[in-house]
C-alpha cells in the first residue's frame, strides 16, 4: 500500500501540537503551506517545552519559599485560634502556670524575599521562612496543646488540676493522687 509522506508527517506534527495546544488547533490540511505552518508552530513548541524545562529547577525553588510561607501561614491561623481557646478559659490556665506571653497578638507572618533571583537566593530565603514556620508552628502546638489537655478533662480532672496547682505555689504537699 502507498504511503503518503506528507501524511505521516502531518498526522505526526498534529498529534505533538494538539497535545500541546490542545484540540481546539486548526491544523489546515495536507497541504504544503499547511505543513510549513505546522512545522512552525512545531518548532515554538519544542523552543517553550526547552525554556520551561530549563527554568525548572528556579521554578521548584521559588515553590517552596512559596510552601514555607503557607506552613506560616497556617501555623499562624492555628496560633490566633488557639489563643481564643485558651482565653475562654483565661483563668483556669493563669492557675495553671501557662505563659501567658503566648497570648499576645501577632501579626501575618512576614513574607522572606530572596536576595536575588536565583536558586541561591531562593533557597536561602526558604531557609529562613522554614526557620519561622518551624518556630510558629512550634508555639501553635504549645497553646493548641494545653487548650486540649484542659477541655479534654472532665470536670473533676479540671478541679483536681486547679487544686493541685494552688497547691505546689503554696508549698503545701500535694494530696495523695
Amino acid at each position: 500500500m502507498y504511503a503518503n509522506p506528507e501524511r505521516n508527517e502531518y498526522e505526526a506534527l498534529t498529534g505533538r501540537l494538539r497535545k500541546y495546544y490542545g484540540n481546539s488547533l486548526e491544523v489546515g490540511g495536507y497541504s504544503h503551506n499547511d505543513l510549513l505552518r505546522l512545522r512552525q508552530l512545531d518548532a515554538k513548541r519544542e523552543a517553550a517545552e526547552a525554556a520551561a524545562k530549563a527554568a525548572q529547577p528556579l521554578n521548584d525553588a521559588i515553590r517552596q519559599l512559596r510552601d514555607a510561607h503557607a506552613r506560616a501561614v497556617a501555623a499562624w491561623q492555628q496560633i490566633e485560634a488557639g489563643q481564643q481557646r485558651v482565653a475562654d478559659h483565661k483563668r483556669a490556665h493563669q492557675i495553671l502556670g501557662f505563659d501567658f506571653a503566648f497570648l499576645e497578638p501577632m501579626t501575618t507572618p512576614p513574607v522572606v524575599e530572596a536576595s536575588s533571583e536565583t536558586i541561591e537566593g531562593y533557597d536561602e530565603a526558604t531557609a529562613e521562612m522554614s526557620k519561622i514556620a518551624t518556630a510558629l508552628e512550634s508555639k501553635a502546638r504549645k497553646i493548641n496543646s494545653a487548650a486540649s489537655q484542659w477541655e479534654q478533662y472532665t470536670p473533676e480532672q479540671q478541679n483536681r488540676a486547679l487544686i493541685l496547682a494552688i497547691a505546689d505555689r503554696l508549698d503545701i504537699e500535694a494530696l495523695p493522687r
